[in-house]
């Protein structure tokens, strides 16, 4: 719909590509620096024992909660829905790791998610922004 109002005025089908691919870029790049602020959190962490506790439904995503010490702190990532059963079992003892700065935990769904998004982000972002800047490098050049 986007593509075809910009045809009506008067952009060719090679100026919204190239709109299109440089918007992705950045949505990547954006992505790459998600994971890396992810990663200095995960840096920021230390190792706790805690106790599966509940899920709270209420935020827009539901969130897994774990009981360290007298405190009950949200996971820093949604819950998995899928084998919801099986990975949060009530009572259950696990290691996790506690983030003091943004008081929440990080269970192994979401240490997980962080390793394999930043081995795969941070670099395509990287990658992204080298060449956004080196296509509007170009553009000056000409």
């Amino acid at each position: 719909m986007i593509a075809t109002l910009l045809l009506f005025m008067g952009f060719s089908l090679t100026q919204i590509g190239v709109m299109t691919l440089i918007l992705l870029g950045v949505f990547v790049a954006l992505i790459g620096v998600f994971f890396s602020v992810c990663l200095a959190f995960l840096a920021m962490s230390r190792r706790v024992t805690a106790v599966f506790g509940f899920i709270d439904e209420e935020p827009r995503f539901p969130v897994a909660v774990y009981r360290v010490g007298d405190d009950e702190v949200p996971n820093l990532f949604p819950c998995e829905m899928i084998m919801r059963n099986k990975l949060y079992v009530p009572d259950k003892e696990l290691k996790l790791l506690y983030c003091k700065p943004r008081k929440s935990v990080i269970d192994a769904n979401a240490l997980t998610t962080i390793i394999a998004g930043s081995a795969i982000f941070i670099p395509a972002g990287v990658f992204c922004i080298f060449m956004i800047v080196r296509f509007f490098g170009n553009l000056n050049g000409m």
